[in-house]
């Protein structure tokens, strides 16, 4: 959680037993230490005799000491074992809820408004800051939330209260006010809706563009059949260039569709490690063999290089190749004409090196790491890597970090009317992180852009001596 809504934590019941004893024992040492001082000083002008500031002494010590012996802590073992560390009110206040046992982030504030328990979980959320029973308005930044524990107080509730928490741009937590068994203590548990409220949002994003998307062909298609019915019906001549029109926007709507379907297909299975051993470089030369025609229908020249050894990995045949053929066609729609696409592939002794291959051949380049490793082998686990270069207008640098997004056009930020579903990039970005690779984009304005991928290989077997 954000230090907006809490800017406390704990270190664990010893040390808060520990430091609460050093703070009382301080206090009582400065007490006597000034009071001493100032004796010392009245003594020494002669205001008060010897007898007088020794009995004076004496007495201040005994008051001191009466009252560090009567604010001694008392911790119970629930409050030892929840990682309390100060003291709790005799009788039905000093019912304690075992906060140990509790998955979430929990504490307890007493009737006093002050923090006296907290669980391991809340370890990292809360911080203390070597205070001892806090005042929870001190520490606690959410009017919301102090309201509810408020109310919780001093009103019998009969549920929990609930109360969200904006904890920051793009944090939101709930907490859960009650007090079980009208104990003299308050229980707040924390409950991160974050995830929750960030997959629903990109569902939501996801269904509108989605619909967005699909509604431009339909409605083309619709206005060309009621043309065709209406103000066309008698002229059969231009009946061909609509029916070309309609053509092009089914074909568009299928594309999208079939991308759907593979996006789909693809997070629904990412979770689940693939297992087929493949060799990367029969894969490579698949992909690129089946965009040879593309290739020489724009006027582009494809060139692909790589090592001539096998390199082993555990993949799925053909998500690899979607991969390389996502990659490769729209490095051919955004090459310039009679411009050149190159390809190379090869074996990288560990990841950074096949990072660096991948995505950082360039001297001058804007650079982005679009997808990290999400198993980062260690040094010395060997990887595959995949670049693609284009001699395209290159990438501004503010739109890198929308690459890979859902229905993102290349085009909106190179130029140029390309058309496309936006989805390619954002499929190759799930593939990889399928196959826990990654993958990274680098581009110089009116040079060109590159994008690499890289994925965890086999071990080879050494070349008999």
């Amino acid at each position: 959680m954000s230090e907006a809504l809490i800017t406390a934590t704990h270190k664990g019941p010893e040390k808060g037993v520990r430091r609460a004893t050093t703070l009382r024992v301080r206090d009582f040492v400065v007490l006597i230490s000034c009071f001493a001082a100032v004796l010392v000083l009245l003594l020494a002008t002669g205001s008060i005799g010897f007898i007088e500031a020794a009995a004076a002494l004496i007495a201040a010590g005994a008051v001191a000491w009466a009252y560090y012996v009567g604010s001694a802590t008392v911790l119970p073992a629930s409050a030892v074992t929840d990682g309390a560390a100060d003291s709790v009110l005799p009788g039905p206040s000093a019912a304690s809820i075992p906060l140990k046992a509790l998955p979430l982030p929990a504490f307890e504030i007493d009737l006093d408004e002050r923090i006296v328990a907290f669980n391991a979980e809340a370890e990292d959320i809360l911080r203390l800051d070597n205070r001892v029973r806090p005042r929870a308005s001190t520490v606690i930044r959410s009017p919301a939330l102090l309201s509810a524990i408020d109310k919780a107080i001093h009103t019998k509730v009969d549920a929990p209260l609930a109360v969200d928490v904006d904890a920051g741009p793009n944090e939101t937590w709930r907490a859960h006010v009650s007090r079980p068994l009208d104990a003299g203590r308050v229980l707040i548990v924390l409950e991160d809706l974050t995830p929750l409220r960030r997959a629903a949002r990109a569902r939501s994003d996801f269904i509108a563009n989605a619909s967005h998307e699909l509604r431009t062909p339909l409605t083309a298609l619709s206005g060309f059949i009621e043309t065709m019915r209406g103000p066309a019906k008698d002229d059969p001549e231009s009946w061909g260039r609509f029916l070309d029109i309609m053509a092009v926007e089914s074909e568009r709507m299928s594309r999208l569709i079939s991308d759907l379907l593979s996006l789909s297909r693809i997070e629904s299975s990412e979770q689940v490690a693939p297992r087929d051993q493949l060799d990367m470089q029969d894969i490579m030369r698949s992909g690129a063999a089946a965009l040879e025609g593309l290739a020489d229908e724009r006027g582009v020249r494809l060139d692909v290089s790589g090592v001539d050894t096998p390199l082993p990995v555990i993949g799925n045949r053909d998500e690899l190749i979607q991969v390389v053929e996502n990659l490769i066609s729209n490095a051919i729609k955004y090459c310039r004409k009679d411009g050149a696409v190159r390809v190379t592939y090869g074996f990288a002794a560990d990841t950074v090196e096949a990072r660096a291959k991948a995505g950082q051949a360039w001297e001058d380049s804007e650079r982005m790491t679009l997808l990290q490793s999400v198993n980062r082998p260690g040094p010395g686990e060997p990887a595959v890597w995949v670049r693609v270069e284009d001699e395209g207008p290159g990438i501004e640098r503010q739109h890198l970090p929308r690459l890979g997004e859902r229905f993102y056009r290349t085009d909106q930020s190179r130029g140029g009317k390309i058309t496309g579903t936006g989805l390619g990039l954002a499929i190759v970005k799930h593939i990889m992180a399928h196959h826990r690779g990654g993958m990274a984009v680098e581009t110089v304005m009116e040079k060109g852009s590159a994008f690499g991928v890289w994925l965890p290989a086999m071990r080879r077997k050494p070349d008999p001596q």
